[in-house]
């Protein structure tokens, strides 16, 4: 009998499963459907406040031209119109138009002094929203991407808006943005300068000793290589480290926003350490020398400069986000009051955070580093007593324990003496 049936091998044939056959024209409707679908998530990756999260229709309406919200300057009832995007940036992403009303509040402390604190805590409440990542604001391409954003958070939170039939659709959500070290680059000064006049500034600074401390740590923890010999980082920070005593200056760094006169000597020197930086190493080419100073101040340059920022500026020293006693209460109500927010803020809950340390600054080796810092902070706190806590447009959360707190700013933190 031969071994190939070919009865046996024409039904095996027949049983055999094939692939199905598509026609181009199926093929064609399915990736479509498969790149319709890629595009509709897409488009829901961008931020959005956190009632827009909460929808449990999961529907979204088509955006309009235009639409309205509230005001910041104004009272909840008042209205004003969202224009369409283009009437706000053109086709090569400059801005054409006014764009101050979308940016309420900026967190601009400076780094490891409570900003990451403050916009998580902020996020809790329906009527403030933080975008969740840092979003500085360095050029012009970081501006068109902020207008971008911006924009379309707005436009969401009002169709959410009203689409609520409970309390929170009277309520007006106040936007804004966590980047700290605002103050020490030039440009992101200038760009709130012109386009954000009216947003609200929220600065937290904290004991030079400890921030210097808590900043090279997480430098450190971050892969960012630092020498081990702090000594070597006095003065301005060299080679684009960002690690230095100069930038734990705060007050240097606040005056820039020229809420003090800047005319007297006893505020200059409080400035630029004259009192004390001649005692130290790498620190003579930190600042111009007095004389090239005080030339400047009487400048016609320096004149046209003195408007300074109309910014209203709320002041917190990063202990009060930590106090065991009342204080939190009161930071809590200071910014509700601050922002003009409606509902009571969640409550600050005390905490404490344990990370590996590179350094301690209180080991012997960086003593000298102590030393210039602890200087630093007494003429800060000097200069934010005597000087910016005059302004009217600064804010300060409990000024009682704020100033006993920056009193402490001339004692060293550690156990021993220096």
């Amino acid at each position: 009998m031969s071994t190939h049936d070919p009865v046996i091998s024409t039904k095996a044939a027949c049983n055999r499963r094939t692939p199905p056959k598509f026609s181009s024209r199926k093929l064609t409707a399915f990736y479509f459907f498969i790149l319709t679908v890629v595009f509709m998530c897409g488009r829901h990756l961008l931020p959005r406040p956190p009632s827009v999260y909460n929808n449990s229709n999961n529907t979204k309406s088509s955006a309009p031209s235009t639409t309205e919200i509230t005001p910041t300057t104004n009272s909840n009832s008042t209205k004003i119109t969202i224009p369409p995007l283009k009437d706000l940036i053109d086709k090569n992403g400059k801005v054409i138009s006014d764009i101050s009303w979308m940016l309420d509040f900026a967190i601009i402390g400076f780094p490891k002094s409570g900003t990451s604190f403050l916009k998580n805590y902020l996020n809790q409440t329906e009527e403030t929203f933080v975008y969740h990542r840092e979003f500085c604001i360095k050029k012009s391409s970081d501006l068109t991407r902020f207008v971008e954003i911006y924009h379309e958070l707005h436009v969401r939170f009002q169709q959410q808006q009203q689409v609520q039939h409970n309390d929170n659709k009277n309520k007006r959500i106040r936007f804004g943005l966590k980047c700290p070290g605002v103050l020490y680059r030039s440009h992101d000064m200038n760009i709130y300068k012109t386009y954000f006049p009216n947003t609200k500034f929220i600065v937290g600074i904290r004991h030079p000793v400890m921030w210097f401390e808590s900043f090279y740590n997480y430098q450190v923890g971050r892969n960012v290589s630092l020498p081990a010999s702090t000594s070597s980082l006095i003065g301005k920070c060299e080679n684009h480290q960002k690690v230095c005593t100069d930038r734990a200056r705060f007050h240097a760094a606040l005056a820039r926003l020229r809420k003090t006169p800047l005319v007297e000597k006893k505020e200059v020197d409080l400035l630029f350490g004259t009192r004390y930086e001649g005692n130290y190493s790498n620190t003579s080419s930190s600042h111009p020398p007095p004389q090239q100073l005080r030339r400047f101040l009487n400048s016609s340059k320096h004149k046209k400069q003195q408007d300074g920022f109309p910014n209203q500026l709320l002041l917190y020293e990063v202990r009060q986000l930590h106090q065991n006693d009342t204080t939190p209460r009161e930071l809590s109500e200071t910014l509700r009051n601050y922002l003009d927010i409606q509902s009571d803020l969640p409550p600050i809950l005390s905490y404490k955070n344990i990370k590996p340390r590179a350094i301690n600054i209180c080991d012997d080796v960086h003593a000298n580093v102590r030393r210039l810092l602890v200087d630093h902070g007494t003429d800060a706190a000097i200069w934010i007593k005597e000087y910016l806590m005059e302004n009217p447009t600064v804010e300060i959360a409990s000024p009682e324990l704020f100033v006993r707190l920056l009193d402490s700013w001339s004692a060293y933190p550690c156990a021993t003496t220096a």
